[in-house]
């Protein structure tokens, strides 16, 4: 497995990764099932297949980005007031 070092910084309460550091690894496990990895966003699925565990990994990506959404809108709401 290689080893993924995303860039971060801290900018005011945000830790911020560059896209460029956002890396997804395919991984074919010894029992025929797959993994998908994306370590620098901490999303992760599985799949008895490669096509489903990709298609896993697409909601899985897209239940982690509407989380982060929710909160950068709140975050930016509460700073408004």
């Amino acid at each position: 497995m290689v080893a993924i070092r995303p860039s971060l910084r801290v900018v005011g309460d945000w830790l911020a990764l560059k896209l460029k550091d956002v890396k997804t690894e395919i991984i074919e496990e010894d029992n025929g099932t797959y993994a998908v990895v994306c370590s620098a966003l901490g999303v992760y699925s599985v799949g008895t297949t490669l096509k489903e565990a990709k298609r896993n990994f697409e909601k899985a990506l897209d239940l982690h980005l509407s989380v982060v959404r929710d909160k950068a809108t709140r975050k930016l709401v509460v700073a408004a007031h």
